[in-house]
């Protein structure tokens, strides 16, 4: 029994120089238990980030819808008269090349897809786009004229543009010939 110790202690020296060390279960445990918490702290950051993101890419393309919806404005003679009819005779939104698709009384059920509504004889417009990370609506209303009606929930009838959002509302609610909501603001999107 004397000999055990000393056969142990040769045998350790022997891996010692023969360079065959290796990590304790201890070790290793603690090693995952590091990572585990590094990914506890990552995931929701990761998350929190790409429904910004979301919400950006949203903002983004409703800015861009917009410049393609003055754009058709100052081509039809200032009217917002058949921007969604391509056999009106003028050319539509969808002409402009924006690198987005429009759908008309439809729900925007992406970014890149905007709803939109119209009235020419009225001189407004409405746009929404659906952020899916978030489930907010963005919606522009952009009135040519001063009117008193109601349009998507804007409740300042001036001419001018305008910019709201609603919500954790799904995709099936944000379609523009239907928005109504508060909290628009003249000088851009709310913080979402």
């Amino acid at each position: 029994m004397r000999h055990v110790p000393e056969r142990l202690r040769a045998r350790r020296l022997r891996l010692e120089e023969a360079g065959e060390e290796g990590f304790t279960l201890i070790e290793l445990l603690v090693v995952l238990l590091i990572i585990g918490i590094l990914l506890a702290i990552a995931i929701p950051t990761f998350l929190s980030v790409t429904k910004t993101a979301n919400n950006t890419a949203a903002q983004a393309n409703l800015q861009t819808a917009l410049t393609g919806a003055d754009t058709f404005y100052t081509n039809n003679n200032q009217s917002y008269s058949y921007i969604m009819w391509p056999g009106a005779g003028v050319s539509t939104v969808t002409a402009v090349d924006t690198g987005l698709s429009f759908v008309s009384a439809a729900t925007s059920t992406k970014s890149n897809v905007i709803s939109l509504s119209a009235n020419g004889n009225l001189g407004y417009i409405v746009l929404a786009a659906f952020s899916p990370g978030t489930k907010d609506c963005w919606i522009v209303v952009d009135q040519k004229a001063s009117q008193s009606a109601n349009r998507g929930g804007n409740t300042n009838h001036a001419t001018g543009t305008y910019y709201g959002v609603l919500k954790n509302t799904g995709s099936s609610t944000c379609v523009a010939s239907t928005v109504t909501g508060t909290g628009f603001t003249s000088s851009g999107f709310p913080s979402g």
